[in-house]
């Protein structure tokens, strides 16, 4: 028996458009790995806050509003395999601050935003637009 193929289609790595729709929101290290992404989701666990350019809070109290930890697992205490997270003032920042909501540690959340080089010395995700929670 002989088989001709005419045509295979193959894909190598992730496919460009990564983390259009929340279901197919990118993981914690996609993003790491994909800085530069535009209007992106991404899917991780509040883990911290309290950023500095050398240090992270992963146990309140909280005492910033304005930024949050993302990691891999509700468990990751380790700010190198973390994405930083800018809360815009408004709503957002309102509901999942950890300072006004410390029973968001720990949640899996959808962000929707750009992936930038870094934000505290990390990758991060800013200009958050959206998110959802499972």
């Amino acid at each position: 028996t002989v088989r001709n193929w005419i045509s295979d289609s193959y894909v190598i790595g992730e496919p460009a458009d990564k983390g259009t729709a929340v279901s197919d929101a990118m993981t914690v290290q996609q993003a790491r790995d994909s800085q530069g992404s535009k209007d992106r989701w991404v899917c991780g666990y509040i883990v911290g806050g309290d950023l500095t350019s050398s240090s992270a809070s992963f146990y309140g109290p909280f005492d910033s509003r304005s930024n949050l930890l993302l990691g891999p697992k509700s468990s990751t205490s380790d700010k190198d395999a973390c994405l930083s997270m800018q809360l815009p003032a408004g709503d957002l920042r309102e509901r999942l601050n950890l300072v006004d909501n410390p029973d968001m540690l720990g949640r899996k959340i959808y962000v929707r935003g750009d992936i930038v080089e870094a934000y505290y010395g990390i990758p991060g995700i800013k200009n958050v637009s959206d998110f959802q929670l499972p």
